[in-house]
């Protein structure tokens, strides 16, 4: 029983990270990023507007656990980050389904849209970057309209966690510059 013991550790749940980086976000391959101090400080002063639809919202809500970490707006930002995003869906070429019952055409692949562009300025409105990014992510369309939806669903949900984190890193580019 003590052998079994041994190897587990205990931490606490809220432990300060080391002066000299943060841990922010999640990097490529899911490994965890350390970001220098200076840099974490500068991007949690960034304030990011209300979102207008549940897209902008996904992107957005992403975009501040990356740069806050999950906590809150900061108490005195320095920064306002306007982000504008769209999302379509789109469809291939229908497929023949089975001719014998009937159900002749059908689509069987989806392929979701999103585009952001984004405009970081200061708080005496001057511009400091911007940019903007697309991506797209294809889904299975299958029979059942259920999973179709779900599969859309998740779909957005890959693509506003991605262009979060694309413009994540183009925003930590900028502000390494200043």
């Amino acid at each position: 029983m003590l052998a079994l013991l041994c190897g587990c550790t205990i931490e606490p749940l809220y432990r300060q990270a080391p002066q000299s980086s943060t841990v922010m976000g999640s990097g490529f391959a899911g490994r965890a990023e350390e970001v220098p101090a200076g840099l974490a400080a500068k991007l949690a002063m960034i304030v990011v507007d209300e979102p207008s639809d549940r897209f902008s919202q996904m992107v957005r809500n992403h975009l501040l656990f990356l740069m806050h970490g999950g906590g809150g707006k900061p108490a005195t930002p320095k920064y306002q980050l306007s982000l504008y995003t769209s999302v379509m869906t789109r469809t291939s070429l229908p497929v023949e389904s089975d001719p014998r019952t009937g159900r002749t055409w059908r689509f069987s692949v989806g392929t979701v849209v999103g585009r952001a562009s984004y405009s970081l300025k200061d708080m005496k409105d001057n511009v400091i970057a911007q940019g903007k990014g697309t991506l797209r992510a294809s889904f299975d369309r299958p029979h059942q309209e259920y999973a179709t939806l779900q599969a859309e669903k998740d779909a957005e949900k890959r693509v506003a966690t991605e262009l979060a984190e694309q413009i994540f890193m183009r925003l930590a580019k900028d502000l390494a510059k200043l």
